[in-house]
């Protein structure tokens, strides 16, 4: 509902070229920009242990942008200093989407 397009503008705004996809069956997707974007789709992980697997520690030193789509699934290992945006359907109208932001996992 809207995580990839959201994730296009922000690899926009930190100047990333290239195709922005879904990383559903990679897991993970980079693309060079000013800042780094790493865009996460943690929905096939079971557990936070298999996001270390992964080298998700080596991601968080590399000082860029880290996108986590479905970042409940792996709550435990998210920074103290994690930024959580939540889409949703506007009641107004179903095409619009209400985008919050905010410094506290949403419940």
């Amino acid at each position: 509902m809207g995580k990839t397009a959201f994730t296009r503008g922000l690899a926009r705004g930190l100047g990333c070229s290239g195709r922005v996809t879904s990383p559903t069956f990679t897991i993970v997707n980079e693309y060079p920009g000013r800042l780094p974007l790493f865009h996460f789709d943690m929905y096939r992980l079971d557990s936070s242990e298999a996001l270390f697997d992964i080298g998700w520690d080596d991601y968080l030193d590399r000082r860029g942008v880290c996108a986590v789509e479905w970042s409940e699934r792996v709550s435990d290992a998210m920074p103290p200093e994690a930024k959580y945006v939540r889409i949703s359907r506007c009641a107004e109208n179903d095409v619009w989407r209400k985008i919050e932001i905010s410094g506290e996992e949403p419940q």
